[in-house]
């Protein structure tokens, strides 16, 4: 018994015809017509009834067509299977290079450990780089922060965060519980120049009449928590950041915050993205990360 045998047949019950059973198969109808006698010889039964008007299921016929359909579907099944195991589910996901957050952290630990079998590929850049990457199907879903306050059916907020002060424990602010802008006002400090919030910010100061001494210009914020763990400056990053000998310190005049989201392309329907936001939108992961 083969498997085109079983197609042939199928298809021959479906159409109650030899000849349109042939054409949806894409054979002759001579081949197909020896494939189904071959197939009754081997059961040695008769499957179909022939007329001159129309084919018909014989009682053995409708019998075994819920085996062959089964048999169909298991096949279908073990290829997909297999197919899967050469090619595992993939996800492509770009993260803004800000993020390297203890909450994005944790929500990707989670989704891994809770879909193994979803491969994650990740790539880190700027908002610039991140938008052109899934613009040009490099990627099929972002971590990033929203800008102003579009809404889109594509984006799902997960959490908001303030900015603060963060210092080294050596300095002179290390121990306040909270400060103001005018407290840095000639201090040593570096200016990330990949901060979300960077423009507003500087009307903010400006506003405040404070100038800090910037000292350090950079796009790595690798290199930003160095100046600050060394004691060389200080910075304003996210709350939820985390650098060993260092603190994080509210500033109760800078009021600016970041909405972290996933964004994905309009109208995608891919699995692996589906899955993905619908467990970033559950509250397990999410720990101390304020919910939007």
């Amino acid at each position: 018994m083969e498997i085109r045998q079983i197609r042939y047949f199928l298809a021959v019950q479906e159409t109650g015809s030899f000849t349109k059973a042939s054409e949806k198969m894409f054979v002759t109808q001579p081949a197909l017509s020896a494939a189904v006698k071959t197939l009754e010889q081997e059961l040695g039964v008769e499957l179909l009834r022939r007329s001159h008007k129309q084919v018909t299921l014989t009682p053995a016929g409708r019998r075994f067509r819920d085996r062959a359909f089964a048999i169909l579907a298991e096949c279908n099944a073990a290829k997909s299977e297999l197919k899967a195991e050469q090619h595992p589910r993939q996800l492509r996901i770009g993260v803004l290079d800000t993020l390297n957050t203890p909450p994005i952290n944790q929500l990707l630990h989670e989704f891994h450990t809770s879909y193994p079998e979803i491969e994650l590929h990740l790539h880190s850049g700027n908002k610039l780089e991140l938008a052109n990457k899934i613009g040009q199907n490099k990627a099929d879903l972002l971590l990033t922060s929203l800008s102003g306050e579009d809404s889109s059916e594509t984006q799902l907020p997960l959490y908001q965060e303030r900015f603060q002060l963060m210092v080294s424990r050596q300095h002179e602010l290390a121990n306040r519980a909270s400060v103001r802008l005018a407290d840095l006002h000639g201090l040593p400090f570096v200016l990330r120049k990949n901060c979300e919030v960077l423009n507003e910010g500087k009307r903010v100061f400006l506003a405040e009449q404070a100038q800090p001494h910037i000292t350090c210009r950079t796009d790595n914020d690798s290199w930003a928590l160095t100046m600050v763990r060394n004691n060389l400056a200080a910075a304003i990053l996210a709350e939820t950041v985390i650098e060993e000998g260092t603190v994080s310190i509210p500033i109760v005049d800078f009021g600016l915050v970041r909405t972290v989201a996933c964004v994905w392309r309009e109208h995608s329907e891919q699995e692996t993205v589906q899955t993905f936001t619908a467990f970033a939108a559950q509250d397990s992961w999410r720990g101390l990360a304020k919910v939007v």
